[in-house]
């Protein structure tokens, strides 16, 4: 029997009923299952913990959630600046670190694609509204999570555009106040919007890590674009094991700064 591909997720603390719970989005759950892997859930109130956690996992989901707090790249809040979780962040940075150090394949979601960004030596747009110097879109729809109302541009010697066949421009959601402003050197801008603002990064170097600002996790019950993300991603997994396994992995990513 073939051991299972393991997915760890990071976890939100919320409060109920007077009392912090630890809590994974189920479409990203439903997501991974459907792609063939067994998610986990993994608490990061205690960021000490998370090179523990690390050492179960054969891939990384960093899902959608609140805005990454400023200081993880080094600028004062700005007056938009939404709600932050700093233990969320410290521990989501140290699981992308971590999961690099050790050829643990990642999907970044919305603000996992910005917290891989800020982990990797990027910074962001607090506000794109009003940081970024040009008109720019609607990206924080009001329509159903599960319909797309932008489209965006794919570059075409991508991992994201092997996962479409060469789709682009595609439809998707959109439901985000930041954005990335510099891209980390370890990454490279694989699909923008009309706007310019960048919708999706992968590690230049090798197939590690592949991030998206839209929401596939919401889409894809209904749409084979958006279920490809996921099996392209566990793909990767896949096939980053039996490379650890096998003593063959490439060689780190530099995660030195420009």
């Amino acid at each position: 029997m073939n051991k299972p591909l393991i997915i760890g997720i990071p976890a939100e603390a919320r409060e109920f009923n007077n009392a912090i719970r630890n809590n994974v989005n189920q479409p990203d759950v439903a997501a991974i299952v459907k792609a063939g892997g067994v998610p986990i859930m993994i608490p990061t109130r205690e960021p000490k913990l998370m090179a523990s956690y690390i050492d179960l996992l054969d891939g990384l989901l960093v899902p959608g959630g609140p805005d990454v707090a400023p200081r993880f790249y080094v600028e004062e809040p700005h007056p938009k600046l939404g709600d932050t979780d700093a233990l969320l962040d410290e521990s989501g940075i140290q699981l992308v670190k971590l999961a690099v150090e050790r050829n643990i394949p990642i999907m970044g979601i919305c603000r996992g694609l910005q917290v891989i960004n800020v982990a990797l030596g990027g910074s962001l747009y607090q506000d794109i509204e009003s940081q970024i110097d040009h008109p720019v879109q609607q990206h924080f729809q009001k329509a159903p999570m599960d319909q797309g109302t932008q489209h965006v541009s794919v570059e075409d010697d991508s991992l994201l555009s092997a996962a479409l066949n060469g789709a682009s421009p595609i439809l998707v959601n959109s439901h985000h106040h930041q954005a990335v402003k510099k891209v980390s050197q370890a990454l490279r801008v694989t699909a923008t919007a009309n706007d310019g603002v960048i919708e999706a990064v992968e590690t230049r170097q090798t197939d590690l890590i592949a991030a998206v600002q839209w929401h596939p996790e919401t889409m894809f019950q209904n749409n084979d674009q958006q279920m490809a993300l996921f099996t392209s991603f566990m793909s990767r997994v896949a096939k980053w094991r039996q490379a650890r396994e096998d003593g063959t992995a490439p060689i780190k990513i530099d995660l030195s700064e420009d």
